[in-house]
């Protein structure tokens, strides 16, 4: 039996975490984007049905840093995958569209990341899965 003083979670969550992220970034290779840009795209997706998308959304999102989403945004600029449109108001604030690449790559890269998600899920019931997603919500409101 495993002791819980002994269980290094955040190593154990890391170690997942960079699985999964190589599984799908091999999966979704061919579209020549990686798993963070999808995210991104699907994101920007989804947020732009309720209105504009900014930079702040998507750190919001994805809680991540300011400089991050910045350096990833460009990224996909360059790669053809978004534009930044400047906004009435503020020029400042720069509205992120998807480009017709990523929407055209768009369904083909959500069933690639579907059947990561569908591999992560199998031999676990709907009960492990449901304490699984409480045990991190609880986690990540505890480091916060």
């Amino acid at each position: 039996m495993v002791r819980i003083e002994n269980i290094d979670i955040g190593r154990c969550v890391h170690i997942l975490s960079r699985q999964i992220k190589r599984k799908v970034d091999e999966s979704v290779s061919k579209y020549d984007v990686t798993a963070v840009q999808c995210s991104f795209i699907k994101i920007i997706n989804e947020c732009t049905k309720n209105g504009d998308v900014y930079a702040k959304d998507i750190e919001a999102k994805f809680n991540m840093r300011r400089a991050t989403v910045a350096e990833i945004l460009s990224l996909m600029e360059k790669n053809g995958l978004i534009v930044r449109e400047s906004n009435n108001g503020d020029a400042r604030l720069k509205k992120i569209l998807l480009t017709q690449k990523s929407l055209e790559i768009q369904s083909s890269i959500e069933k690639e990341i579907k059947k990561v998600e569908d591999n992560l899920k199998k031999d676990l019931t709907k009960e492990e899965i449901t304490q699984f997603m409480k045990t991190m919500k609880k986690m990540s409101e505890n480091i916060e």
